[in-house]
């Protein structure tokens, strides 16, 4: 049986809001997350069943990216005196998912302004 990701977060060791499921109660998938080492049932309500990922499905999720060369690493970006952490493939494709985030409120921000100010650099997983 496949086991269920977590998430594509900057540290699969650490809570994001995917490591969170609701799924239908009794369901065949609800059988495979109760199966799974990966994950914990949390509790049932209005016909579903909610599940969380356990440290075991994090470590699992963190050796698994790790043994297939996962291309998406960490990276700080900083803006506008604000730094973000984002999980992309390169420098260029976090400032870009970081500019696609902030030109929603700087509908007058042109990607080469942007990128030209912001400040991108690779960091620790």
């Amino acid at each position: 049986m496949k086991s269920f990701p977590a998430s594509k977060a900057v540290d699969p060791m650490g809570e994001t809001y995917r490591n969170h499921f609701a799924v239908s109660k009794g369901s065949e998938l609800a059988t495979a997350f109760e199966a799974s080492p990966n994950w914990q049932l949390n509790g049932y309500r209005d016909g579903m069943a909610f599940y969380s990922v356990t440290d075991a499905g994090r470590k699992a999720l963190k050796d698994h990216l790790k043994a297939i060369g996962d291309p998406w690493q960490p990276y700080s970006v900083t803006w506008g005196g604000h730094t973000v952490l984002i999980a992309a493939k390169s420098i260029g494709n976090a400032k870009y998912s970081t500019y696609l985030d902030v030109s929603d409120c700087y509908s007058e921000l042109k990607f080469v302004d942007f990128a030209r100010e912001a400040k991108a650099r690779r960091v620790a997983a």
